[in-house]
């Protein structure tokens, strides 16, 4: 029809052995790809990713069990500009060590290098509020410095004990801040426990925070805390039940041009007119109760209700829970046999 077809293309190499494995994989989107079944997040994006790995197996007597070491160097371009022949926007360079010992123990340690380029699209509705004699006049965001990271991490696995496994994760170091685009001191922590004490019930409780604290004065700029409970109990063998309760809390600071000017920044919206980046606090709570019955194959019924407690109240100290959203649902089915 005359009409050309925006790019999408995808490499991916692969080998591997029992002491060493290699994996190169490479992508790219072009900006005017359109994607009709939806399946693609963000286009105008190209990658590289080159992994290296080294397995290490402990002796027959020896605490190891498998040791794996692999360094990962990766790559992310607007992909225009890979098409122009220039550098790549973000660079990553990740040193990671697994183990895993006998007894079902697993260790995991990260060192992470990275440096990120100033992304333009992302901040195109950014705007600096300046007072002037003639009033608050506002300025483009300026384009940030590239951004180098510094990052540590460990995870753990345990093997189950009297029912009960615990799966933590840290990760810590300086990292961007994306609210403003400056550095920050940052953690994500992500902790789980699974209890199983016999073949009826199972408790899965999970904690996970985000925390981004400003490296020019130690001030907070966003921190997010999600604690998950999910509790299940077999009841009999046909009957089912679950809970499943998740409470969510997102406070942001105010915005301001962070490490340079020191500025408020506003933010432009689609009616052209600007919005200050004040301090928010969102916090919201949802359960989910699900009730199931299977006497025999074919043969279900499910039942449901869900219902969402939110709060978007800036002030941490008054924000109350109200309910927004219930939700039920319910499913029979019956296979009749002739």
């Amino acid at each position: 029809n005359g009409v050309a077809t925006p790019p999408l293309w995808q490499g991916v190499f692969a080998g591997a052995g029992r002491r060493f494995g290699v994996r190169y994989t490479v992508r790219g989107v072009d900006p005017d790809f359109r994607a009709a079944a939806g399946f693609i997040s963000r286009t105008g994006v190209a990658s590289g990713n080159f992994n290296h790995q080294i397995i290490t197996y402990g002796g027959k007597d020896s605490a190891l069990e498998r040791w794996s070491s692999d360094v990962v160097v990766d790559g992310t371009w607007q992909y225009d500009e890979l098409m122009a022949g220039h550098a790549s926007q973000d660079r990553k360079l990740h040193f990671n060590n697994n183990f895993t010992l006998k007894g079902g123990w697993r260790f995991g340690g990260s060192v992470l290098f990275e440096t990120f380029g100033y992304d333009q699209a992302l901040y195109s509705d950014y705007y600096l509020g300046q007072q002037t004699a003639s009033g608050l006049e506002f300025i483009k965001f300026p384009d940030g410095p590239r951004l180098p990271n510094l990052d540590y991490v460990f995870s753990a696995t345990t093997p189950q004990r009297g029912g009960v496994e615990l799966d933590p994760l840290v990760l810590w170091g300086k990292d961007e801040n994306f609210y403003e685009w400056s550095s920050a001191d940052i953690i994500f922590l992500n902790v789980g426990a699974a209890c199983e004490p016999t073949d009826k019930p199972r408790v899965d409780a999970r904690y996970q925070l985000q925390s981004f604290r400003r490296r020019t004065d130690d001030s907070i700029v966003g921190i997010r805390r999600i604690p998950r409970v999910k509790a299940e109990y077999q009841i009999s063998r046909p009957i089912f039940v679950r809970v499943v309760g998740e409470y969510n809390s997102d406070w942001q600071d105010d915005l301001r041009d962070d490490s340079r000017t020191n500025l408020p920044i506003y933010i432009r919206n689609a009616a052209g007119q600007y919005e200050r980046a004040a301090k928010t606090y969102v916090k919201s709570f949802r359960a989910d109760w699900l009730f199931s019955y299977q006497p025999t194959p074919g043969t279900v019924l499910f039942a449901g209700y869900g219902n969402t407690l939110a709060s978007l109240e800036e002030d941490p100290r008054t924000a109350r829970l109200r309910r927004t959203v219930d939700g039920f649902f319910l499913k029979i089915s019956y296979l009749f046999r002739l």
